[in-house]
């Protein structure tokens, strides 16, 4: 039998109850987990899988001894094997939930989607263990597909239509004199231009929502694909001056298409929302090893509340759908396609004075991150600087530039070493040399390094702010832990951070 539902933290919670409730009936725990038709399993503190229930047994055809001694590399598909033991591997070190999603294959063959939780159950006078189920949503990943498949052949029936339209639109155009109808002729073309503007936004959707966006990487001129999006932008609006303020006579390798697809939709967004303005800024420049590309409008401006969201699918931000057209999608498509090519994004933004809208690429190949410094109480390379005085008892930690996922993990796992080195339980962490955002690495920050750093022995962080929006948001989110059993304070003046750690009485 297959359970259809979703796992909540209740379920969690019933389990934890079924093995602490009564210890010392352990086989009347596990008779218990047999009778429920929802996979169950438990793993020692280690991480090996000891017991599996019957509904496992079933599903996979095999008897529990051989499913236990196989472990579930042998029932996870291929491709879902490596997120899942990493993820894994976290809940193990930090000892908080692990949640994942993976295919199992079952006695038909079959692979199946499921959603694996798993919690950590400390026993007083016994070995911690941890349960987990696995609950099939094969059933939602279903109608998520036929959904998305449905989206993607609607778009393609309407590129047909779409293309006669326009064909015939441009006939009568030509042969029409100036006067009324040409005009109503001219504004049929832009309603044509913008309605073929959203089918291929639905149809990048599907195929991201499939996994099918591949780029198609080659070596090409940054400065003329910058200059092409600009053309067509400016050939679209008649009201807005496009101004491209710096030139770099760069080469890069990635997706020529994809990337002047990003620009334009920065582009259409700054002219959409400055109606009352009359020029748009586009500038690039090298540093941290990225190219950074920035367009500037002077238009209604956007509310911090609604940064963090605005790469979103669908996301509009307040009433803005009832003020200007269009589904939403071209940010969440740009999103992804800067992800694919390994850079990330940002906004800075005052309401009712304008926006301007970033995103770095990467230009150098990965490579380990050297230091400047590295000795038993400091260390410094490009990106961070650690020093902890033997004669206090705060680490001080500096981050400077373009961060990114590389980067943070890296002076993560550093701030994790010099901790346990120099035994101490306060960090000043100072951000204000940061500039852009992190926000791919901020879910990792919250499960994975703080956790470990509490384990070191933190106690008291504080936070100084960088005068980033989207480097706040993600400051915030790195902590967001319901977990977490330390204090952490954000402050936007070091000198009060600095005060608050020193004047902390210990208990």
């Amino acid at each position: 039998m297959k359970n259809t539902g979703k796992a909540t933290s209740h379920d969690q919670e019933n389990l934890k109850n079924d093995f602490s409730f009564n210890e010392g009936d352990h086989l009347s725990s596990l008779s218990l987990l047999n009778a429920l038709p929802q996979q169950v399993w438990t793993a020692g503190s280690d991480g090996k899988i000891d017991y599996v229930n019957d509904t496992i047994c079933r599903d996979f055809g095999y008897p529990q001894a051989l499913i236990i001694e196989s472990g579930w590399e042998a029932f996870v598909h291929p491709e879902d094997i490596t997120e899942s033991i990493e993820r894994w591997q976290e809940a193990l070190n930090t000892e908080k939930e692990y949640v994942t999603e993976f295919r199992l294959r079952f006695t038909d063959g079959q692979y199946y989607w499921h959603l694996a939780r798993a919690v950590l159950v400390k026993r007083t006078g016994k070995p911690s263990i941890w349960v987990g189920t696995n609950t099939n949503i094969q059933s939602h990943k279903d109608i998520e597909s036929r959904k998305d498949e449905f989206i993607s052949i609607a778009s393609h029936e309407l590129k047909t239509p779409l293309t006669s339209i326009r064909a015939y639109n441009q006939v009568m155009l030509r042969k029409a004199s100036d006067g009324t109808i040409k005009d109503y002729l001219l504004r049929t073309q832009g309603q044509l231009a913008r309605l073929e503007k959203l089918i291929k936004d639905l149809l990048d959707v599907s195929k991201i929502n499939a996994g099918k966006m591949s780029l198609n990487l080659e070596n090409f001129n940054f400065s003329e694909m910058l200059r092409d999006a600009i053309s067509a932008a400016q050939s679209v609006s008649t009201k807005h001056k496009i101004i491209l303020t710096d030139e770099l006579n760069l080469e890069f390798t990635g997706d020529h298409y994809r990337l002047e697809q990003v620009v334009q939709n920065f582009l259409s967004n700054a002219v959409k929302y400055s109606p009352e303005a009359d020029r748009v800024l586009v500038s690039t420049n090298i540093k941290d090893g990225n190219v950074i590309v920035s367009v500037t409008d002077f238009g209604i401006g956007i509310e911090r509340s609604h940064l963090g969201r605005l790469f979103d699918r669908y996301y509009r931000a307040d009433n803005s759908s009832s003020r200007f057209d269009g589904l939403g999608l071209g940010l969440f498509i740009s999103a992804e396609i800067i992800k694919r090519h390994g850079g990330s994004f940002w906004i800075e933004s005052e309401l009712g004075k304008g926006a301007t809208f970033f995103f770095k690429l990467p230009l150098e190949a990965d490579h380990p991150i050297q230091p400047e410094i590295k000795t038993k109480i400091n260390y410094k390379d490009r990106y961070l600087s650690i020093s902890c005085p033997q004669d206090d008892d705060i680490m001080y930690v500096e981050w400077t530039g373009h961060q990114d996922m590389r980067s943070v993990k890296h002076g993560g796992a550093l701030m994790i070493e010099y901790f346990k080195a120099n035994p101490r339980s306060k960090v000043f962490n100072d951000n204000r040399l940061v500039l852009g955002t992190w926000s791919e690495a901020s879910d990792w920050a919250a499960e994975v390094w703080l956790p470990l750093m509490e384990l070191a022995g933190l106690k008291y962080l504080a936070w100084i702010f960088s005068a980033s929006a989207f480097s706040q948001l993600s400051a915030q989110k790195s902590v967001d832990n319901e977990e977490k059993t330390s204090e952490i304070l954000f402050f936007y003046q070091a000198d009060e951070a600095l005060t608050w750690l020193r004047n902390i009485n210990q208990k």
